[in-house]
């Protein structure tokens, strides 16, 4: 008897495996008269054998309960596509899966948006990859303005402190950098 594919378990499964080696804020515009949301974006190489591979891209925003900015946030990412990206990032991308998170699981009060972008070669290229043409790129597209990006050491654990609070405010940049440090 095999055992019935479980898709929220094999994608936890691989999540919990995903490399991740940055992390970057970014603000976005979302109307005319100025007004930004802060976000921030996850980065995760995966490197397959042939010397190819992806980075993983998880946009993730501080939502609340209001579903006006999810729609707003929902309509600018509908504008990231293969055809969108394909002009800025040249002959080693190959293509862009989106992944939507919500089939697996609603998640309340964030607004998550994650892309999977496709190179035929990535081994030693991740910060050209991310620093000059995805991040570039993507504010080419969207009313966004990146922040620099923070790298993970190689090796680096993450541990997080005994005395690690997050009940104070704090903005999602800052989250990040208190679970996973400043890089140091």
């Amino acid at each position: 008897m095999t055992e019935e594919f479980d898709p929220r378990k094999s994608y936890l499964a691989v999540k919990a495996n995903e490399k991740m080696i940055a992390y970057v804020g970014f603000a976005v515009q979302l109307e005319a008269d100025g007004n930004s949301k802060e976000g921030i974006v996850k980065i995760s190489s995966l490197h397959r054998p042939y010397g190819g591979g992806y980075l993983t891209l998880t946009f993730i925003v501080d939502k609340g309960r209001d579903d006006i900015l999810k729609m707003q946030l929902e309509k600018l990412c509908d504008t990231i596509t293969e055809g969108s990206l394909r002009p800025h990032l040249g002959k080693d991308f190959e293509k862009m899966v989106k992944v939507d998170l919500n089939m697996l699981e609603e998640i309340k009060g964030w607004y998550i948006e994650e892309i999977n972008v496709y190179f035929r070669t990535i081994a030693e290229r991740e910060k050209v990859l991310v620093e000059e043409k995805l991040l570039p790129a993507l504010e080419c597209i969207l009313p966004c303005k990146f922040e620099p990006v923070e790298w993970w050491p190689k090796g680096r654990k993450t541990e997080l402190s005994g005395d690690a609070q997050i009940e104070e405010q704090i903005s999602l940049k800052g989250l990040f950098k208190k679970w996973f440090g400043s890089g140091s």
